[in-house]
C-alpha cells in the first residue's frame, strides 16, 4: 500500500512539473511546424465557413478537420472573426496571385484576347476553389461587417481592374453596352457558376 501510494504521488509530480515547464497560455508543442499547421487551420476553415457559414461553423469542429487541439487553434486565431479574416485573406492573395501571373503573361495583347485569357483563367480558379463563391453568396444574403471586408478586399480591387479593359471592349463592339458593375457581376457569376467549363469552351472553341 505504501509503495503503491509512493508511485502515485511521483506520478503526479511528474505531471504538475510537466505542466509548470510549460509557458503559461501556450498550448502543447506540436510536432508540425507552425506554417504547416496555420495552413491546415485554414483550410479547414474556410472549408467549413463555405459549408456551414460564419454562424453554422464552430472552432471546435474546425479544429478537428484540421487535426489540431482546439486550444492550438485558438493560441493561433483568438476568435472566431479572426479566423474568419485570416481564411479571407489566404482566399485573397491566391485569387490575386493567380490573376496577377496572367495579367503579366497577356501583356500586349490585343484587349479581346487579354480578356478572354483573363476570364479563363478566372474560371479555372473558381473551380480550383468552389469555397470562393460559397463564401461569396453566404455573406451576400446577410448584413455583417464581413460583407463591408468582402467589398473593400475583392469585389473593389476586381471592379477597378476590370473596368478599363471592359470599357475598351465595349467601345470596340465586342460587349454590349451596359452598366459597368452589372457587366461585372454576370461575368462572375458566370465564372462561379456550375456550367463554368462552358464559359471557357464559347470564349474560346478551340482552346
Amino acid at each position: 500500500g505504501a509503495t503503491l501510494g509512493i508511485l502515485v504521488q511521483l506520478g503526479n509530480n511528474h505531471r504538475m512539473n510537466a505542466a509548470a515547464t510549460r509557458p503559461r497560455g501556450r498550448p502543447a508543442r506540436s510536432a508540425r511546424p507552425v506554417e504547416e499547421t496555420r495552413s491546415a487551420i485554414l483550410d479547414a476553415a474556410l472549408a467549413l465557413f463555405s459549408e456551414r457559414g460564419f454562424e453554422g461553423a464552430a472552432m471546435r469542429e474546425i479544429a478537428g478537420r484540421a487535426g489540431v487541439e482546439h486550444s492550438l487553434l485558438r493560441y493561433h486565431y483568438s476568435d472566431k472573426a479572426t479566423l474568419w479574416r485570416a481564411a479571407l485573406a489566404r482566399l485573397i492573395t491566391e485569387m490575386t496571385a493567380n490573376m496577377a501571373a496572367g495579367w503579366r503573361t497577356t501583356r500586349g495583347l490585343p484587349p479581346l484576347d487579354r480578356f478572354k485569357a483573363t476570364l479563363r483563367d478566372y474560371v479555372r480558379y473558381c473551380a480550383r476553389h468552389p469555397e470562393h463563391a460559397r463564401i461569396m453568396v453566404q455573406e451576400a444574403m446577410g448584413e455583417s461587417d464581413r460583407v463591408a471586408l468582402i467589398a473593400e478586399q475583392i469585389v473593389g480591387p476586381q471592379h477597378r481592374a476590370l473596368a478599363s479593359v471592359l470599357q475598351t471592349l465595349m467601345d470596340q463592339g465586342h460587349l454590349p453596352r451596359v452598366p459597368m458593375r452589372n457587366l461585372i457581376y454576370m461575368l462572375s457569376a458566370a465564372a462561379q457558376s456550375p456550367e463554368r467549363a462552358r464559359v471557357v469552351i464559347l470564349l474560346d472553341p478551340d482552346h
